[in-house]
């Protein structure tokens, strides 16, 4: 006969059926401009992202499978006889299996093909935390970062540039407008300039007419090369005198100007608002810092990238005489993380997920292989299989009752 523990097999079936690694389409954002549910429920932290699909919420945590599908080795301190009394019941019976992490023994007693679909499921996991790695570092996530308010005013500091370069800038602001700032709720632009322009007079909501307006509001800006010392300063106390505006992120082109650092860090940390600071293309690690120093200041974030420019190789006629000439859009941004910026913090937090994801599945076809394997048997002990059928269907509270027996005799020969 085939005996089985019934219950700890069906209560392993229901867990592995309240497991939902459903993972979120590869499509993260959009490309219209129409705001859809995918793209609200992308634009979140990493922190809450993994509240979500991380492997604690989906119960695939080492600690958690291992709970299922066994049962850990006990060791306890017998105070009658001073002694620290390890149970021996089911040995040579159950697969051991030891936690790296704290060294935990467990006996596993499930199936193996109740095993199985963690595989499944920790497959899943990784695929997910892999995509969200791609979707943060790829597109505007890579230039700007993930914007997580729904209500901004962005500050853009272009300061002196020349005609390619400030095209380039225009370029990345017209992806991020596109790619996060359509799935906002309201939002507005100042360029900080000698003369502050503002794309509206205070923020408006984020309607597909909206957004058109301010991408060619972007299109239109003109190149200047001589800008203020107050220039930030200014631009950023008019995006906070908006009431209905959540955060202020500060778009820094190559280096601050010195004169204007002591002010700037003097208005951020007087800011109710926090100020986000984007830097790039900077040409000096000491900009970095002062650029993280600032965001700090006001309980903001800290971003930076530096872009190069990659043809797409897309060729387009020319209106006028049918040569062939390659378009500002049909250029591929893309770059590095600056020195002294860090590691994006978003990033590592999903790369920690992954890692773990990666060392767990490893652990559980490690046990699965293992299970496949003829059980080791003790010399003079050895046990028939209808035995192990029979030991196997006994309960666990029948093992330490036996353990204790034995542990009992071991230690009063």
């Amino acid at each position: 006969m085939d005996f089985k523990n019934e219950n700890s097999e069906t209560e392993l079936g229901k867990s592995l059926s309240s497991i939902n690694c459903e993972r979120p389409p590869s499509n993260n954002v959009a490309p219209s401009n129409t705001q859809g549910p995918l793209d609200w429920y992308n634009l979140i932290s990493s922190e809450e992202w993994l509240r979500i699909h991380g492997l604690k919420t989906k119960k695939l945590t080492l600690s958690h499978i291992l709970s299922q599908i066994g049962f850990p080795h006990q060791e306890d301190y017998i105070y009658s006889i001073g002694k620290i009394v390890a149970s021996r019941y089911a040995d040579g019976l159950f697969r051991q299996f030891c936690k790296a992490e704290d060294g935990t023994i467990y006996r596993v007693t499930a199936k193996t093909q109740l095993i199985y679909p963690y595989v499944t499921f920790l497959n899943d996991a990784v695929e997910c935390f892999k995509e969200r790695m791609n979707w943060l570092t790829s597109g505007s996530r890579q230039i700007f970062g993930v914007i997580l308010e729904q209500c901004i005013t962005i500050v853009l500091d272009f300061g002196s540039l020349d005609e390619e370069e400030f095209s380039l800038c225009q370029d990345a602001l017209v992806m991020v407008i596109d790619e996060q700032v359509a799935h906002l709720t309201k939002f507005n632009l100042i360029r900080a300039a000698q003369n502050i322009h503002k794309w509206r007079h205070e923020s408006v909501i984020a309607s597909e007419y909206h957004i058109d307006s301010a991408i060619k509001w972007i299109k239109n800006l003109t190149c200047q090369h001589s800008v203020a010392s107050d220039s930030a300063i200014n631009a950023i106390r008019e995006a906070k005198r908006d009431d209905s505006v959540v955060a202020i992120y500060y778009f820094l082109v190559g280096n601050v100007l010195e004169d204007s650092k002591k002010s700037l860090l003097h208005s951020a940390a007087e800011s109710s608002h926090p100020v986000h600071t984007v830097s790039f293309n900077a040409q000096g690690e000491d900009t970095v810092t002062f650029l993280k120093k600032l965001s700090t200041s006001s309980k903001g974030r800290f971003h930076a990238f530096a872009a190069r420019i990659v043809p797409l190789g897309i060729p387009e006629p020319s209106a006028e005489d049918g040569t062939f000439s390659f378009s500002s859009n049909l250029r591929k941004l893309k770059g590095r993380i600056p020195p002294g910026a860090g590691v994006r913090e978003d990033v590592y937090l999903i790369w920690r997920e992954l890692e773990e994801a990666r060392n767990t599945l490893s652990q559980i076809q490690k046990i699965i292989e293992e299970s496949t394997k003829p059980p080791p048997l003790k010399p003079g002990n050895e046990v028939t299989g209808n035995s192990v059928w029979v030991i196997d269907a006994l309960s666990h509270e029948t093992y330490r009752k036996k353990s204790l027996m034995e542990s009992w005799k071991d230690l009063n020969p």
